[in-house]
């Protein structure tokens, strides 16, 4: 009885929530003419292996942000005045909505939001951060990094007395 005692192999098991990482840093990208935005292969990566693929993509503080894992749930649920939740839900909505993947790695903006922020044809730069993309436009991301820079030696003198020392 041949293969009796062999045993079928077991399903690699998906990666523990926990042990996965968002990427860090900054990738460089481009909003075409049809308002799509491929994301870098880390961050297709690591959405990939999310339980939770949905995409919600809005406006907030001047910025596209991309919440990714829950995080837009997570935010409304942190919002414990019922007639301030509509608003806001509502004014995220009517800038954006719901996006996917498409198999080139793209996204493809909401026409309201990217003509209402001029995306279309603009270098961008992409930031990962607590389950959020934010899309800065390239002259944004340019004050920012002038923006922090100004905060830099007192910023490295208060993390050393925190005894984190670079």
């Amino acid at each position: 009885m041949e293969g009796q005692n062999s045993v079928p192999p077991s399903p690699t098991p998906p990666p523990a929530q926990g042990s996965l990482r968002a990427p860090l840093g900054f990738y460089t990208g481009k909003v075409d003419s049809a308002g799509r935005l491929k994301l870098p292969a880390r961050y297709q990566d690591y959405l990939g292996k999310l339980a939770d693929r949905c995409l919600f993509v809005t406006e907030h503080k001047g910025l596209a942000r991309i919440f990714t894992n829950g995080s837009w749930e997570k935010t409304l649920e942190r919002i414990t005045d019922p007639a301030m939740k509509r608003r806001f839900a509502f004014r995220a909505e009517a800038k954006g909505g719901e996006v996917d993947i498409d198999p080139q790695g793209r996204i493809t903006l909401p026409q309201q939001l990217r003509k209402q922020m001029g995306l279309e044809e603009k270098a961008v730069q992409l930031r990962f951060y607590e389950d959020v993309i934010t899309i800065y436009p390239q002259e944004q991301y340019e004050e920012e990094l002038n923006r922090v820079k100004q905060f830099e030696a007192s910023d490295l003198e208060r993390l050393a007395e925190m005894g984190i020392d670079f």
